[in-house]
């Protein structure tokens, strides 16, 4: 289920309670109730783990420190999808009898307290810096804005659910390319981010970086022309691709990251 479907289900209430209270509202979803100690343990969880971005007080000018801020915030980012592969470690003894709104708590916080967050603030840098790349901002903070703009989300008023932010990715995409050619960021990046963005809007993606598992195969949809994959990504510098790596991939369970 897509963190879409799931913010849709809890109503856009929940939009004016982004802190630890804001799950805490709905008890119910998809007809299973989500005991409210269950709530406040991911929450509480997830408080913890990102204490240290809420410690950060960057003046606008402090470069070095904003560099460590994306840094905590790629860190929690990661921390935090690396819990859906193991929602156990969070919802304990709930996840037996409560799966379902273990997960969809706990993707939902991720979307409110993670992905939203980081995306505002996100923008909030580049509209002070633009793009932060070396020599201004370190290596691995352009590494980190990245993947916040990657999995970044904001919520659409008028559609009443969370959206990947397809219009920031097309602004920065040109500014992605150039990091590929200084050699900052790997022509992966800059594919990952184009595919997803064209599959956003309705698209065919151009080099299958976007691949899902389905029944321990990997599907990577609708493609430009699928007998010149390898040839688009080389014009970019970037290896073929290796299905056959990705459906043995696939076949051990696992569940490929945007």
């Amino acid at each position: 289920m897509g963190l879409n479907t799931i913010v849709l289900a809890a109503g856009a209430a929940l939009i004016a309670a982004v802190p630890a209270s804001a799950f805490a509202q709905v008890q119910v979803m998809q007809g299973q109730e989500r005991p409210a100690e269950m709530i406040e343990r991911i929450n509480a969880g997830y408080d913890a783990e990102a204490a240290a971005i809420a410690a950060f007080d960057c003046a606008d000018n402090d470069r070095a420190c904003l560099s460590e801020e994306l840094i905590e915030r790629y860190r929690v980012d990661q921390w935090s999808r690396g819990l859906l592969h193991d929602p156990q470690a969070i919802c304990g003894d709930y996840f037996q009898t409560h799966m379902m709104p273990c997960l969809q708590t706990l993707m939902g916080t991720i979307t409110f307290k993670g992905d939203i967050e980081n995306q505002a603030r996100l923008k909030e840098i580049v509209a002070l810096h633009g793009w932060p790349s070396p020599p201004e901002f370190s290596g691995e903070a352009q590494n980190a804005a990245w993947y916040i703009a990657q999995h970044g989300q904001y919520f659409d008023e008028e559609q009443g659910m969370t959206q990947w932010d397809a219009d920031f990715a097309g602004s920065i995409l040109p500014l992605i390319r150039e990091a590929v050619e200084r050699e900052e960021l790997t022509p992966w990046h800059y594919a990952a981010m184009y595919d997803r963005r064209e599959r956003a809007e309705g698209r065919p993606q151009r080099y299958a970086t976007q691949i899902m598992c389905s029944e321990g195969r990997a599907d990577f949809g609708e493609v430009v022309d699928e007998t010149r994959i390898d040839e688009f990504r080389a014009e970019i510098g970037m290896d073929a691709l290796n299905l056959e790596g990705y459906h043995a991939h696939c076949a051990d369970g696992a569940h490929l990251s945007r």
